[in-house]
């Protein structure tokens, strides 16, 4: 038996038939593990230690942005290859790498319950819930994709307005 998978059960603050289709998720337990969506949230409903990457968003940031890269440079592939099909399990990663984007920047683990975002958040893009429920619709559409870089852009600018916010109001030492 390998130790460093663990398979929990999808905690209610996550259920979300778009990301998990069955109530048990099997996860490989690594010290920074961004492949897996919502790793962090789901150690953290069940009451598990784990890092709180809401909490260390500096840090955060920087890895959701590489695997956003990652994610795009894939994506841009497949849809150069007119290959919708497989460009939907891309845009799942990506859509779920935002939804992180969205709520760590905003100090709160994911909650997935739907419509995305359930909860008013001080820092989103314009018009968050219409684009957010025409890209979940429509996954493998190329102009889903075009959406969901978009939506990236803007959130990762509120997160570097609110950082520097964040700095300016810290006293001088």
């Amino acid at each position: 038996m390998d130790n460093r998978f663990i398979t929990l059960s999808v905690p209610p603050e996550l259920k979300n038939g778009f990301f998990f289709s069955s109530d048990r998720i099997k996860m490989e337990m690594t010290e920074r593990n961004l492949t897996d969506n919502f790793v962090y949230e789901l150690l953290y409903y069940h009451g598990m230690d784990g890092w709180k990457p809401w909490e260390n968003q500096e840090e955060a940031f920087l890895f959701l942005m590489d695997e956003w890269e990652v994610v795009k440079n894939q994506l841009e592939e497949l849809y150069r290859n007119r290959d919708q099909n497989n460009a939907r399990l891309a845009m799942k990663k990506g859509i779920g790498l935002f939804i992180q984007l969205l709520f760590w920047s905003n100090d709160l683990p994911v909650l997935l319950k739907e419509p995305i975002p359930s909860i008013p958040l001080v820092y989103q893009p314009v018009n968050l819930s219409e684009r957010l429920a025409f890209i979940m619709s429509r996954p493998n559409l190329f102009h889903s994709f075009r959406q969901l870089s978009e939506l990236i852009v803007e959130q990762e600018k509120l997160y570097v307005k609110k950082s520097i916010l964040k700095k300016a109001s810290r006293p001088n030492r």
